[in-house]
């Protein structure tokens, strides 16, 4: 049997251990032995007890070795997790958040399909979202009112009774409801103008009946539900991808804002640096399009380093994320990858993942992943740890659940239907 190998440099083992990546000037010379590495050697490179240091796995191929990452580099440079559907991107966030949570961190997941509901890993805190719709403007009023974008008289008057005094009235919709009356009822609009306010205020009852829970007339803040050191995990799940991406578009900036604050020394609510997790990731910053929230996403991507904020990035498709968003990521876990214009983009978008270690990708079992970047020593296979207190994101056993069903109802059969089977 003949076995043909590339065995390609990642640095100088001296300089690695010191936490550089130096490589070679040169390269080895044609014919240099090379041999397998002993664990206690790869022990050195991969673990670390350091304290900014956490354990999420082990070497795929080499189970005796344990991997650390680097959680200061997720808090300052960016993480992207880039994986296809049930190879392991909820359950690495939720060991994210585990460790970050032992560690006391601020983070917040931005949960667009209810994965975290049921997590239960301490200091674990659900958030329903909510907003004061006086700091909307009347666009983003009408998306959160479900008024389709295409209904151009609604929303024009909308934007016409939409004044200063509404946002400003004791009571909000009282007054907004108020002007639609006055419209639909004065004789000098034209019957078009009057029907449309009619229409608006039906609208309004209805979207304040399913939805009202998510307007706050009161709040000053959106970050008063967001509690520091803990891990709030924000419920998105039922609003419309307009709708969240408003919501995501106010939380971010007010987090921005605050962390600008608390570097400058005035009044702050969070004191120390905040990991924002954006599921779904494509859904916010589109490669193709804005979003209502692609800008403050790009700018966190820019500058929250310097403000301690930073990005947590989780995508199945990444190609369909904005690019120039994602090559701000300083760290990578990337897993089952086969579309070819996903792989395509994650070579590009990223340096640390060589030809043959890409080329792994389509291969890789669900937990196994290749973690680059700044937040591991060199990159690395790694058979991720499974997170217990997740549930949520597993495949259903749907066999045993109809089974359960059924033993349930046959438990409910009442006597005359039994005498009639």
């Amino acid at each position: 049997t003949v076995r043909y190998c590339t065995a390609r440099a990642v640095g100088l083992v001296e300089e690695i251990l010191k936490g550089r990546r130096v490589y070679p000037t040169l390269p080895p010379d044609p014919g240099t032995s090379v041999f397998l590495a002993e664990d206690e050697l790869l022990r050195r490179i991969f673990h670390n007890d350091s304290k900014e240091w956490v354990e999420v796995g082990k070497l795929l191929r080499r189970e005796n070795v344990t991997v650390s990452v680097n959680l200061n580099k997720v808090a300052s440079r960016h993480l992207a997790i880039l994986a296809a559907t049930g190879k392991g991107k909820s359950n690495l966030l939720a060991l994210i958040a585990k460790r970050i949570a032992e560690k006391n961190g601020t983070m917040i997941i931005l949960d667009y399909h209810a994965e975290y509901y049921d997590l239960k890993i301490k200091k674990v805190k659900f958030v329903p979202p909510r907003i004061n719709p006086r700091y909307l403007d009347s666009e983003e009023l009408a998306d959160m009112l479900d008024i389709r974008s295409d209904a151009t008289k609604q929303r024009d008057l909308l934007r016409r009774v939409y004044s200063k005094d509404v946002a400003k009235s004791p009571d909000f919709w009282g007054t907004l409801k108020g002007k639609l009356e006055g419209c639909a009822n004065n004789e000098d609009e034209d019957f078009q103008t009057r029907a449309t306010a009619s229409r608006l205020l039906e609208i309004i009852d209805r979207g304040l009946a399913i939805k009202g829970k998510i307007f706050d007339t009161e709040a000053e803040s959106p970050l008063n539900l967001i509690e520091p050191n803990k891990i709030n995990v924000l419920d998105l799940s039922e609003l419309t991808e307009t709708q969240a991406q408003i919501i995501v578009a106010h939380y971010l900036t007010e987090i921005l804002n605050d962390r600008k604050n608390a570097i400058f020394k005035k009044n702050s609510r969070f004191k120390s640096p905040v990991v924002i997790a954006v599921e779904e990731a494509h859904t916010f910053i589109p490669q193709d399009r804005s979003s209502r929230c692609s800008d403050v996403l790009a700018r966190i991507a820019r500058e929250g380093r310097k403000f301690g904020v930073s990005l947590i990035l989780v995508s199945q498709r990444p190609c369909k994320l904005n690019a120039d968003v994602v090559s701000q990521m300083g760290s990578f876990a990337i897993s089952g990858i086969t579309h070819p214009r996903d792989q395509s983009f994650v070579m590009e978008v990223t340096d640390e993942v060589s030809t043959e270690l890409g080329a792994t990708l389509p291969s890789l079992n669900t937990g196994e992943m290749i973690l680059a970047g700044q937040w591991v020593t060199v990159p690395a296979l790694v058979k991720v740890y499974h997170v217990e207190e997740k549930h949520m994101g597993r495949d259903l056993d749907a066999v045993e659940l109809w089974a359960e069903e059924a033993s349930v109802g046959r438990k409910n059969i009442s006597t005359e239907e039994l005498i009639r089977l």
